[in-house]
């Protein structure tokens, strides 16, 4: 990217930022079931809960999931990479 002089022209964002991942939402939305509904005590009630969890998330939660990168990514620019409040 320097060698063509468009190194300046790209963000500064690691690949694996949690305010651009979705998954990161489907992994909050988890552990807000499983400490909401769930309440495990034993491991069979944890393993029981993320089963249920994965079962019934749906296409379009995870549709939601992904559109919230749309409303995110402006915040990320105007942080130039940094984190954001989401």
């Amino acid at each position: 990217m320097e060698r063509h002089n468009i190194k300046d022209l790209v963000m500064d964002v690691p690949a694996s930022s949690p305010d651009i991942n979705p998954i990161e939402n489907v992994w909050s939305a988890l552990k807000d079931y499983l400490q909401r509904k769930v309440k495990p005590r034993k491991k069979a009630e944890l393993v029981g809960g993320i089963r249920k969890f994965w079962r019934e998330l749906s296409a379009a939660q995870c549709a939601r999931y992904i559109d919230h990168v749309h409303k995110v990514i402006p915040e990320v620019v105007l942080n130039k990479g940094g984190p954001t409040r989401y």
